[in-house]
């Protein structure tokens, strides 16, 4: 009698779970222009059914069913994007109008990944400035599903020469190791890849002569230790003639373009020798190249975002500079958009990064969107600097899920009331955002904006 009730009871289970399975959780979202993958044309009318936080189907309007219980979504008139990647930020250091590693707290870094999921991005690389094993603690939280925001990759402490040769800001200075042999090189870089570091971060750069430089010998020593282990080493670079020699040392990225001069074909062929992966970061070197205060400072993504007394000293900041210094920067400026375009017009592989939080007020999240239409100024289509934020991203930090809209990936997409295709600030005109296939409530996600008494 009991093995029968038994036996009646798994049936009745099995059969609840059975009807369960029909009764579906899922949102149909009809209506929308999809771009289902920024290098594809975009599909008009579309539908896209999630999931459980995936993305189960794409296609057109009336070519998906509703399932049984499902949740029927009008979006006509929106346009949905892939959710984006920031591949280069400086994650924790600004907090107001403080700038410091005393910032570099679990509060302000999960507010800053709040923030650019508020902004419609997915996950962000902190490229080398991070402190201690916090980072990689955030990690491990949002991978058990105890943390949301925008996910946080991380290359743990970078590598730059002793005596300063490392990030160019004063506040970031500790937060490289300082490398003076090839010994000591090869030990830190077995420690990073040791915490699961996504990358290993390294530094080429005299900051214009004020600093010593990560020397050949050393820098090789790092690649050759990283390729070991099965990592991959990416540089920050500013001289052509480093450049050269990081490629012929094996360096897999660039973090920067080149600044000093224009690429030249024995630089294109070596990257192209390598299928390099290259991140233009055209957004400091905007500012500083401003003739005028800019009206970007009035985008009204920034003022949700940004704290008001930090935009005022932004503000304030373009008429305390020197003829000079502008024109100086505006000859650099010229060089960045000219290297862009080349690489562009040569199918260099261009990864996004917007190289937030790398200089006091270069402002988190809202940077990404600007970074975009930096790009395409520089002779980009839409299509293609989406591509760099969505696919190359995504590829470059090694999330299979994420990247573009098709069926088995991760729902985590943007819905915006215009088309960025059409313009690329449309990015800006964010409606909703879904990570996970759970929908931001954007609103809780915003920090004070009162400015830090520090």
């Amino acid at each position: 009698m009991q093995l029968a009730l038994s036996a009646r009871v798994a049936a009745y289970l099995a059969l609840t779970a059975s009807l369960a399975s029909l009764v579906s959780g899922a949102t149909l979202f009809e209506g929308a222009t999809l771009i289902v993958d920024a290098r594809q044309p975009a599909v008009e009318n579309g539908a896209i059914l999630i999931d459980h936080g995936n993305i189960v189907k794409v296609g057109r309007r009336g070519e998906i069913k509703l399932p049984t219980g499902a949740i029927r979504v009008d979006l006509t008139g929106k346009t949905v994007i892939p959710a984006m990647v920031d591949a280069h930020v400086h994650l924790g250091y600004q907090k107001g109008l403080s700038y410091a590693a005393e910032n570099f707290t679990r509060e302000n870094l999960v507010a800053q990944l709040n923030l650019y999921a508020y902004c419609g991005v997915a996950a962000v690389l902190s490229l080398g400035t991070d402190l201690g094993d916090l980072p990689f603690q955030i990690r491990a939280d949002q991978e058990a599903g105890r943390l949301g925001g925008a996910l946080y990759r991380t290359a743990g402490k970078g590598f730059g020469a002793a005596n300063g040769g490392g990030p160019g800001t004063p506040a970031l200075k500790g937060s490289a190791y300082e490398v003076t042999d090839e010994a000591q090189a090869r030990e830190w870089v077995r420690k990073e890849i040791a915490r699961k570091a996504d990358i290993i971060k390294i530094w080429v750069d005299d900051r214009g002569g004020t600093v010593p430089k990560l020397t050949p010998p050393l820098y090789a020593a790092i690649i050759d230790e990283a390729h070991k282990h099965g990592s991959r080493v990416i540089a920050h670079v500013y001289y052509l003639e480093d450049a050269k020699r990081l490629l012929r040392a094996g360096i897999d990225a660039f973090a920067h373009m080149v600044r000093d001069k224009e690429w030249d074909d024995e630089t294109i062929a070596l990257m192209k020798q390598r299928n390099i992966a290259v991140m233009p970061n055209m957004g400091i070197a905007a500012t500083r190249a401003e003739p005028t205060t800019p009206a970007w400072l009035d985008d009204p993504l920034l003022r949700e975002t940004a704290d008001p007394a930090v935009i005022e000293r932004v503000r304030e900041s373009f008429a305390k500079r020197s003829p000079e210094a502008m024109q100086t920067a505006q000859k650099t400026y010229r060089i960045m958009e000219h290297n862009l375009a080349r690489l562009n017009r040569e199918g260099i592989r261009i990864v996004f990064g917007g190289d937030a939080g790398a200089v006091p007020d270069h402002f988190y999240a809202y940077s990404a969107h600007r970074e975009l239409r930096l790009m395409v100024a520089a002779g980009m289509t839409p299509a293609q600097a989406l591509s760099t934020i969505t696919v190359n991203s995504s590829e470059f930090l090694r999330l299979p899920d994420h990247g573009t809209l098709d069926a088995g990936k991760a729902a985590d997409f943007v819905i915006l009331n215009a088309n960025p295709l059409d313009n690329i600030a449309n990015t800006m005109q964010i409606a909703d955002v879904y990570l996970r296939g759970e929908k931001l409530n954007r609103a809780t996600l915003l920090p004070s904006k009162a400015s830090a008494k520090n």
